[in-house]
């Protein structure tokens, strides 16, 4: 994979499905058993303990946990701002909720920075740890777009511009240790 919107737009849907097929119903519809529309992810389920993510390369897994941060980071945006308008974009895009683990912080919404965290847990010495913030950096203007333009196709009653602004920040990384394309 050369870059983050290649993997965005032709693989990472695939990703994502080989992913929640590894896992459990009890956990990957934790928060619907009933329904099992709204998915689930407990953060022990990103770590290396648990190998869901073992049909990934170290590179794939970087680009994996990058997409899956704008994914979670979109759903919990449009809670956190937009409550009105939260069933209709639920509805619409079914993103899943990263959770904490089971027993004792399973009811509660993890911010998505702790993808990378998870996804770095447990590593051993001797194995490279993934390192994120290049292709966050790569990420960023394709994100924009998608994410703007999913507004305004789709639920034009929110501003794709000023969604974007509150995902800014909520980013993991600081925005002046990032250039997107366009500054560089």
């Amino acid at each position: 994979m050369t870059d983050f919107k290649t993997y965005y737009n032709s693989k990472f849907r695939q990703d994502i499905n080989q992913f929640f097929s590894t896992i459990p119903d009890d956990s990957r519809f934790h928060e619907d058993k009933d329904k099992k529309q709204i998915f689930s992810i407990q953060h022990e389920r990103l770590t290396t303990s648990k190998n869901h993510l073992d049909f990934l390369d170290k590179d794939e897994k970087e680009y994996f946990g990058v997409a899956l941060f704008f994914t979670v980071l979109t759903d919990m945006v449009c809670y956190t701002y937009y409550k009105d308008n939260y069933e209709k974009f639920q509805s619409l895009t079914r993103y899943p909720k990263l959770i904490g683990n089971c027993l004792s912080w399973c009811r509660y919404h993890l911010h998505p920075r702790d993808i990378f965290y998870a996804m770095n847990q447990g590593r051993k010495p001797s194995e490279p740890q993934l390192l994120f913030i290049d292709k966050f950096s790569d990420a960023i203007d394709t994100m924009k777009k998608e994410t703007v333009g999913f507004f305004k196709e789709h639920l034009s009653e929110i501003n794709g511009e000023i969604f974007w602004e509150n995902c800014l920040r909520e980013f993991p990384f600081r925005n002046n240790h990032i250039k997107t394309k366009t500054e560089q």
